[in-house]
């Protein structure tokens, strides 16, 4: 969604607004000490996707050109793109642009304001030393989790494609301490959050009382500061410890009760059992939380479909009318509107760091509202041959076998796959369940339908 100017606001929100993004550009640029740490879970960290530095030592340099077709929504084009990886000593990172035209003209969606200068950023990466306790990482949020996800959970500010901002995120580790902090656009003016976890018995001689953690979590919405009477913002206290460690294993139980301002508060219990680092080889998650929900109160509102279904924006009902809409049919929850219930969460995650991603998540509600989610990330790669992507996210489900019910309005799916055919020739394919502005409504909110995109295309990749 595109963030509108600020307009009028009265003094106390525009002090508690500049502390506010001043509070996390200090988070975000927190210096990196030179202390060891296993590889952090938040954000992006450890998205394989990103990467592009196959050994530490290699500074490989790439820039795909390629060109084809474009299908978005009834509408061929051509297109031309331009991607290039970029790995250097202190940053690694992928700038990416796309050009399209046809006989309906150019794309305008490409470049139609200074901010698509941006949107050419995929990701850059603080490329740490080994072991480094410092995470860093500019490009748009795509898998934003905050602690154990009570209240941001698959956040992903890309959701609206060409309406995707760019963000930061950031993470610091000690034995004692971890700090983690994220914005959703640099422009400090969309969703901003953060952590803070203490360890207070690191000192003690039993393995369970130094693993104790408390953590405390904080998000809000700068952009709903000047538009409505009641800001979203939320707040979250969890605890966790391991109750068993078995070589690289640990079974940890956690506890979470998060609430937000003038609306509900939820109570959450779960169990992990995870390894970080596997014999520097994989990750392992295996979760399972249940969440007791209050009036006003939906677990991990932030997430997938939030950048689209939010305070000041609604996505239209477009799966029962094709082409006629109805303005008043809108899809998904308000907060306001959530009458409680329960939910049961599975999660299963394996990382084979560079390799291979599998990440199935889905949360059981139980009430009387379609609430409902399930998240699933795939991903494969081949060095110098293969690599593919998938990713996809529904909500509004009534329950597991609403899985397999046609795709609705509350979807979205990414798509991508490239495949070398013979020496530096590539063939790229993409594909996308997305979103598109389509105005206002009554109310003043933005308003945003189904887009598909599809774009099958073919060209060189050039190695520097």
């Amino acid at each position: 969604m595109r963030r509108a100017g600020v307009t009028k606001q009265s003094p106390t929100k525009r002090r508690r607004s500049t502390v506010a993004r001043w509070g996390w550009i200090l988070l975000l640029c927190l210096p990196a000490p030179g202390a060891g740490a296993q590889p952090t879970w938040f954000g992006s960290a450890d998205d394989p996707r990103e990467q592009i530095q196959q050994v530490w030592w290699r500074r490989e340099n790439t820039l795909d050109v390629a060109g084809g077709f474009s299908l978005i929504g009834p509408h061929w084009r051509f297109s031309g793109s331009g991607t290039a990886d970029l790995v250097t000593k202190p940053l690694t990172g992928r700038l990416s642009a796309t050009v399209r035209t046809g006989m309906y003209g150019a794309y305008r969606a490409d470049f139609d304001e200074l901010y698509d200068v941006l949107r050419t950023v995929e990701f850059v990466r603080y490329n740490p030393p080994a072991l480094s306790p410092f995470y860093f990482r500019a490009g748009p949020i795509r898998r934003m989790r905050l602690g154990t996800g009570h209240v941001v959970n698959f956040y992903n500010s890309a959701v609206a494609w060409d309406e995707r901002t760019i963000g930061l995120q950031s993470a610091w580790s000690s034995p004692t301490v971890d700090v983690e902090a994220f914005t959703d656009n640099v422009l400090l003016n969309g969703v901003t959050g953060g952590r803070l976890a203490l360890r207070p018995l690191v000192w003690a001689t039993e393995e369970q009382a130094r693993s104790f953690t408390l953590g405390f979590n904080y998000v809000t919405d700068l952009g709903t500061y000047y538009d409505i009477p009641e800001p979203l913002s939320a707040y979250n206290v969890d605890v966790s410890f391991d109750a068993l460690t078995s070589g690289a294993f640990q079974f940890t139980p956690f506890a979470s009760f998060a609430w937000y301002a003038n609306q509900g508060s939820g109570l959450s219990f779960g169990a992990d059992l995870h390894s970080s680092n596997l014999i520097d080889l994989a990750r392992f998650r295996l979760r399972m939380a249940l969440y007791y929900n209050g009036r006003g109160f939906i677990p991990g509102y932030i997430g997938s479909f939030y950048a689209v279904s939010n305070p000041k924006a609604r996505i239209l009902k477009s799966e029962d009318y094709g082409d006629q809409l109805d303005p008043d049919e809108l899809v998904g929850i308000r907060l306001a509107e959530a009458g409680g219930g329960n939910d049961l969460m599975t999660e299963l995650r394996v990382l084979i760091f560079d390799r291979f991603e599998f990440w199935y998540a889905f949360r059981r509600h139980y009430g009387t509202e379609s609430l409902s989610e399930y998240h699933l990330r795939l991903f494969a790669r081949s060095p110098e041959r293969l690599e593919l992507s998938i990713g996809i996210d529904r909500g509004g489900l009534l329950g597991f076998l609403s899985l397999f019910n046609d795709i609705g309005d509350q979807t979205a799916l990414v798509f991508d796959t490239q495949y070398r055919v013979a020496q530096t020739l590539w063939v790229f394919a993409r594909a996308r369940y997305t979103y598109e502005r389509v105005g206002d409504g009554p109310d003043g909110n933005a308003r945003f339908l189904v887009q598909r995109w599809f774009e099958p295309l073919s060209g060189l990749r050039l190695t520097f």
